[in-house]
């Protein structure tokens, strides 16, 4: 620091035998024969710091006194400033390395040279720059105040999720560099005013400058995952929905390293991890517990297994997407490196066919769909699925409450509830219950179950209903039709082909069965809610499906 220091000399010299009227002092101010120390806040950080201007009284004393008083007022505010404009770094609390220390000064110092001012001076403001600049120098290297030191210090770790309690001599390090960075900045800033070559006075931050990038985030990949299970507007997320993601994410730092920073995942990362996630089992890690994900790709290939379906391959993507998302908008990290890249291709929706009458006749019949089951969710869901092209999960989820009357129309609400969510913004939708679910007793049943209850309580019990009464249809359909084309999502496809056949209106059918429609418009936008109920059971009333005995 001896540099530093000689500079420091040099500069206060120079403006000690250059005389001359010294020009009013930035940020000091006289009222009423009272000094003020004011300083206006950039509109970019205004919100951090909570107040348009940054103000002090320094009372009634000399000229000399006052200068000198604000100069320590300015340090304070420089570092004040730098330090709103600082994202979070997210550091590993594990251990705190004296390079993780290190790349916070750098970042601090970076901080300060992009926020420090350019414009023209005049040789007489230069002067007084390059004077003040040296006087910063001092006061910072003799530690004028070294509690503010300290709490910017303190900031700085708290904004990087460091946590500098019960570590007395981390923080003392880190005070140390924050030292060093404001004496490396303000010697530059000395430099600049006085017009000479800018150089770098401390090793430490070679390379930091206004024109280099910010210093690369040593944020590692199972921290930025910790962060963003932490973040609070995902608090209200679903049980079911969070293990989904643990599971994903412990499978992602598995096939890209837990100590990877993420500003070091590239493209060609997640390209790879995309592309291995296509070669693993379902349920990789039930299945072979003590192997690498990586070696078990390799022991499904060598053995022919089956592997999993680009829809859950695509579901690993999008969570990675969604987090990288999160880290930018957070300043975490410089760029999603997942964006944009396609999930494996997916088999066409027709693939999954409609029923035929006769296969509709052959299920209807079979002991697991009919009168049996003492109409349960086994009887109901395929005939309401029929006529109205619901999902399963919309359907295995329905409430009691969910039957409503809507301008004399008895309608199924499809919304998002405890059980299951809705798909898009237009699964959230009203549909008319067809006048064949009625006459088969669909409204005595919904007056016949608990109203603060399941529609279909029998289906009640397993913790995911929704994943083993799928399995249970699932296997049903199966073993009475052996096409593996056809799933209860056939129910859906037969519907809307019986809505086409029927002539019904395309925004009708999309509003019937919560499709999108193009350009972005909701379906049936041009129906008042008087007439939409109507115009909705009129038309559903249309489809029929002759020949199929329910």
């Amino acid at each position: 620091m001896r540099k530093i220091k000689s500079l420091s000399g040099r500069l206060l010299h120079s403006s000690a035998t250059q005389g001359g009227e010294m020009a009013k002092d930035q940020r000091l101010f006289k009222r009423a024969g009272k000094w003020t120390f004011r300083v206006r806040v950039p509109a970019d950080i205004q919100d951090k710091i909570g107040k348009r201007e940054v103000w002090k009284s320094l009372g009634d004393i000399s000229h000399a006194e006052a200068r000198r008083l604000a100069r320590v007022e300015s340090v304070k505010v420089d570092a004040l400033f730098a330090e709103a404009r600082a994202p979070a770094s997210g550091l590993s609390l594990a251990q705190i390395s004296e390079a993780d220390l290190h790349h916070l000064a750098c970042a601090y110092l970076h901080r300060l040279e992009v926020g420090a001012a350019a414009m023209p001076l005049d040789d007489f403001e230069r002067r007084e720059r390059a004077e003040e600049a040296s006087e910063k120098i001092m006061l910072v290297g003799q530690s004028v105040d070294e509690a503010s030191l300290q709490l910017v210090a303190t900031d700085i770790a708290e904004d990087a999720r460091l946590d500098l309690t019960g570590k007395p001599a981390a923080l003392s390090k880190l005070t140390e560099l924050v030292q060093r960075a404001l004496i490396e900045h303000y010697s530059r800033e000395a430099d600049r005013a006085s017009l000479a070559p800018e150089c770098v006075y401390d090793p430490l931050f070679a390379g930091v400058t206004r024109a280099s990038p910010p210093p690369v985030s040593r944020l590692t990949l199972a921290r930025a995952v910790e962060l963003y299970k932490a973040e609070p507007d995902r608090a209200g997320v679903s049980p079911k929905t969070r293990a989904a993601y643990e599971f994903r994410f412990a499978m992602l730092l598995e096939l890209l390293g837990p100590e990877k920073v993420v500003d070091k995942i590239t493209r060609a990362d997640v390209r790879e991890v995309r592309d291995l996630l296509m070669k693993l089992p379902p349920n990789a890690t039930k299945r072979f517990p003590d192997a690498p994900l990586r070696q078990v790709a390799e022991i499904a290939g060598k053995n022919d297994l089956q592997t999993m379906s680009p829809k859950s391959v695509g579901l690993y993507v999008e969570a990675l997407s969604a987090l990288f998302r999160w880290l930018v908008k957070e300043e975490l990290a410089a760029r999603n490196p997942a964006v944009g890249l396609k999930s494996p291709a997916l088999p066409l929706e027709a693939d999954r066919r409609p029923f035929t009458a006769h296969e509709l006749n052959v299920l209807f019949a079979a002991p697991a769909f009919s009168a049996a089951t003492e109409r349960g969710w086994m009887y109901w869901l395929p005939r309401i699925g029929l006529f109205s092209g619901a999902r399963f999960a919309e359907l295995l989820g329905l409430m009691a409450a969910d039957v409503i009357e809507m301008d004399g129309v008895m309608m199924l609400r499809i919304e998002a509830n405890a059980i299951r969510g809705v798909k898009t913004r237009t699964s959230r939708r009203v549909v008319p219950i067809h006048p064949e679910l009625v006459r088969l007793g669909l409204l005595e049943h919904a007056r016949s179950v608990p109203a603060d209850g399941l529609l279909f309580p029998d289906a009640a019990g397993p913790k995911d209903m929704v994943t083993a009464r799928n399995k249970k249809m699932g296997a049903a359909i199966r073993k009475m039709i052996a096409d593996e084309s056809v799933v209860f999502h056939s129910f859906r496809h037969t519907f809307k082909d019986a809505a086409q056949r029927a002539d019904l209106p395309r925004d009708v059918i999309a509003a019937l069965g919560g499709w999108d429609v193009p350009g972005g418009r909701v379906a049936m936008d041009g129906y008042g809610r008087a007439k939409l109920a109507a115009k909705l059971a009129a038309e559903i009333g249309k489809v029929q499906f002759d020949g199929v005995v329910l």
